[in-house]
């Protein structure tokens, strides 16, 4: 009675091994289009711990061009949205140049803002997207939500995005950008100030392109990044003022409020740089995700302080190294300090001196020359202060200059 029984089993794995077979043969083979995309070098990987420069990162985990031509829309979503490097654009100055910056290396990014249902499919991952706290969530799984909730949201936001969405799309992209605003209020712990930027920017420009005026008068809608007290608040009031009187246009304007403010600060020659004083912190929960990246995306660095709002690579390089810095100084600020004769340009005859400013002419980044070595001390945007060689680092390299004090 048992043979039976076994050439049942036998025959049953016979059918699904040959099964198995005709799907994985090149006569049955699944479509590209169809193909989810991975990434065959991933950040925490022996390989990936071994390349040498950021320009070696981006090249292990490049879409060919060919692949993105084809791959089925929800499938390049998800790819774009695992892009490890994206979260590179949070070390810029500007949140939006970063991403451009991004977008630029990536031929993912290049394809998504290109096509014509890439507002549908994003708008559709917004619709369930779950930005409240889980039940025994660790500090570093809080930091992951938040950090996820960033990357669908800055994708969203971009014009090209938007531009894609009907009318009614794009009122129902408002309310559901109003709810997770809400959402967000009442995780204070896990969002804090920092996480309300990305909604907020999602919402202000999502409304300027349903009312169609120029929402790059706005700084926080244009940089992505609140840089203007009260920006914020201002652009949340004017989506629910539309939703009230959708008749008028409801443009935003950055205000005065009581968060960040605008201040000054001098050159050692005396001369006046503008820079806004930052008054909040990112939550514990967004320094963990973040100093968990770079730690995971650039082994190579040295992380020497945690990851801040509070000031940026211009103010640390050129204004204060001290931990208490509350300056962010954007472009052309940093300018100031050598236009004005309070450093001088490194050049061959002069020796090399120690602790030289270094300024990424070919992008906009500045640190600080460790000793007479290649070793640099920077700080990351909104990431951490590093300790790397001169060219592992998010920023284009190709033109540097060094600066010293006489």
């Amino acid at each position: 009675m048992s043979r039976p029984a076994r050439l049942t089993r036998r025959a049953l794995v016979a059918a699904v091994t040959g099964a198995l077979v005709a799907t994985l043969t090149p006569g049955t083979p699944v479509s590209a289009a169809d193909r989810p995309f991975t990434y065959q070098v991933t950040p925490g990987s022996a390989q990936w711990r071994a390349l040498g420069s950021h320009q070696e990162m981006v090249d292990a985990v490049q879409m060919p061009a060919k692949t993105a031509a084809v791959l089925r829309t929800p499938l390049l979503v998800d790819a774009v949205l695992a892009y490890p490097l994206l979260p590179d654009a949070l070390a810029f100055n500007s949140v939006q140049h970063g991403f451009e910056t991004v977008t630029a290396r990536f031929t993912g990014l290049q394809e998504l803002l290109r096509r014509p249902d890439a507002g549908q499919e994003l708008l559709t991952r917004y619709r369930t997207l779950n930005v409240a706290a889980r039940g025994g969530e660790s500090l570093a799984d809080a930091g992951d939500r938040a950090l996820a909730v960033w990357k669908l949201e800055t994708v969203l936001a971009q014009p090209q995005v938007l531009a894609t969405l009907t009318a009614a799309q794009s009122e129902e992209l408002l309310r559901l950008g109003l709810a997770v605003h809400r959402a967000k209020q009442t995780d204070a712990t896990t969002y804090g100030q920092a996480g309300l930027e990305p909604t907020a920017v999602l919402l202000g420009r999502a409304l300027a392109t349903r009312e169609s005026w120029d929402w790059s008068r706005s700084e926080l809608l244009r940089e992505a990044v609140q840089l203007r007290p009260g920006a914020v608040e201002t652009t949340v009031a004017a989506v629910r003022a539309h939703l009230t009187d959708p008749s008028v246009a409801h443009p935003v304007s950055d205000d005065v409020g009581t968060l960040d403010y605008a201040s000054t600060v001098y050159t050692p020659n005396g001369s006046a740089v503008s820079v806004i004083t930052m008054t909040s912190e990112l939550t514990s929960a967004q320094i963990s995700s973040y100093n968990s990246y770079v730690a995971t995306n650039y082994p190579s660095a040295s992380r020497e302080r945690n990851a801040s709002r509070k000031y940026n690579c211009h103010s640390y390089a050129w204004y204060s190294t001290s931990s208490a810095n509350d300056r962010w100084m954007n472009t052309p600020g940093d300018d100031r300090y050598w236009q004005d004769g309070s450093y001088t340009r490194w050049q061959i005859p002069y020796q090399w001196f120690s602790n030289m400013k270094l300024s990424y002419a070919s992008d906009d980044h500045s640190g600080i020359w460790v000793g007479t070595g290649n070793y640099v001390r920077s700080k990351w945007g909104q990431l951490g202060l590093m300790y790397h060689y001169w060219n592992y680092s998010p920023y284009n390299s190709s033109t540097t200059n060094s600066y010293f004090r006489l």
